[in-house]
């Protein structure tokens, strides 16, 4: 049986140009008015209804609203002659499917009705992805089950019973903070606090005292006493996220720091012992570091002793179906969404992807199909249309390599502006001196 189509509303002309195109697929249905168009509603829920916006004997928000609460099955797409923001804006909070306008291309029209009948017709047939059991149990998960993951599950386990150094390698977006959660969660610490230092934003003339704390009166500036990051970690855990941007003369102290526990505040005259667990993590390749004088030998060593590989998205291919089970109920509770379906064909795009950003890429993705795609189900297209969009920018643009060339190269054209003068430079970046002398030495430049 040909799906229903019902129209409500729209000129004379409209409604035939619409009964012409769309008959030989659709049974369709007219009615001039919403008081004609009620009765039809009930006498067998329509799949679509090409609702006018600004139909003359009813309000189109309050049709919408009978929609949504007798026919949720019901895909509505709006039409007019004239769109305006707060009718195109209430509808679509109320769970219109789209809104056009009436002089739009029907070949373009009928591609938005067949993807609105596809998800409801899959919706029947797909069932919905069930609920990890693991993701209600602890606050902070890892979810795999390839042999990568078990083996990390396992190494987490045997390091749980102690509160050794531990240090978290992977590229960027695989959840090296997450990991770093899981095992402070684990660890005989988990009732302390977890502290994350981003070390690349770190000020290397302010290091010491974010890091160690100074007493009041220490140095100009220190009008009172501060507590240092490893102070508040306390009995818990702290996490140095991106360890390779830790400014050197910073790395020699956290060195002594890993060997003896204890530190002492920038004027300090004693010594404060800690006893939290030291979590490091980089997205770069220490020992190239070493090479390049950006990081300590002996302080490599100390932190590979216990050493964690997250691998990448592509060569764990077998932990994608699980990520969008649990990516997809989170997403649903977070943004208030309710999708817990996708289009077998949007599975095979999705293991068959590069994921150059990983984990976290796929929840983006995951989160955008989800909020913008107006369906109960994540279709092959919508998964198709994200990808295409987020590879549109031009793949061997040196400039856009990565983010750190891009910072280098915007850094260099401000001192070539200013010929050095770092005032200048800072105000026409819109930073702080200290900010710019940080990056000037992260580069490795000359002003």
């Amino acid at each position: 049986m040909k799906p229903k189509l019902l129209v409500i509303g729209g000129r004379p002309a409209f409604q035939k140009k619409i009964l012409h195109f769309f008959q030989s697929d659709y049974q369709v249905i007219r009615a001039a008015t919403s008081r004609e168009a009620l009765p039809l509603l009930g006498n067998g829920q329509p799949a679509m209804v090409l609702l006018e916006a600004d139909i003359p004997d009813h309000n189109s928000l309050e049709i919408l609203r009978h929609l949504q609460e007798h026919f949720p099955r019901t895909k509505a797409i709006l039409f007019s002659t004239f769109q305006d923001m707060n009718t195109t804006i209430q509808a679509m909070k109320l769970g219109a499917y789209d809104y056009v306008l009436e002089d739009i291309d029907l070949e373009e029209l009928n591609h938005k009705i067949q993807k609105a009948v596809r998800i409801l017709t899959l919706n029947e047939k797909i069932p919905p992805l069930k609920e990890l059991e693991s993701y209600s149990q602890p606050a902070f998960t890892l979810i795999g089950q390839s042999k990568a993951m078990r083996d990390i599950y396992r190494f987490i386990g045997l390091i749980s019973t102690n509160t050794a150094s531990v240090g978290i390698r992977g590229e960027t977006g695989t959840g090296k903070k997450l990991m770093a959660q899981v095992i402070h969660q684990n660890s005989p610490n988990r009732e302390g606090p977890f502290v994350t230092v981003d070390c690349t934003t770190i000020v290397e003339t302010l290091s010491e005292s974010t890091l160690y704390g100074h007493e009041k009166g220490s140095f100009t500036g220190a009008v009172e006493s501060h507590r240092g990051l490893f102070e508040m970690a306390a009995e818990g855990t702290i996490f140095l996220d991106e360890i390779a941007d830790l400014p050197l003369s910073m790395q020699g102290k956290l060195l002594r720091f890993l060997q003896d526990k204890e530190y002492q505040r920038i004027g300090g005259s004693s010594q404060k012992k800690s006893n939290a667990r030291i979590v490091v993590a980089t997205n770069r390749d220490l020992y190239q570091a070493i090479a390049q004088g950006k990081f300590r030998k002996d302080l490599y060593y100390r932190l590979k002793v216990l050493t964690i590989y997250i691998p990448p998205l592509r060569e764990r291919r077998d932990d994608i179906p699980w990520l969008i089970r649990h990516f997809l109920h989170k997403i649903n509770r977070e943004h208030q969404t309710n999708v817990l379906k996708i289009e077998d064909r949007a599975v095979q795009l999705l293991m068959e992807y590069e994921w150059p950003g990983n984990v976290r890429e796929m929840e983006n993705l995951l989160t955008l199909a989800c909020v913008l795609g107006k369906e109960e189900v994540i279709l092959e297209e919508t998964v198709q249309e994200i990808l295409q969009r987020s590879q549109r920018l031009p793949q061997n643009h040196p400039a856009l390599s990565t983010l750190g060339e891009a910072e280098e190269e915007v850094l260099k054209r401000a001192l070539k502006t200013t010929q050095g003068n770092l005032t200048q430079a800072a105000r026409l970046l819109k930073i702080s001196r200290p900010t710019l002398r940080a990056k000037i030495q992260k580069y490795n430049l000359q002003p």
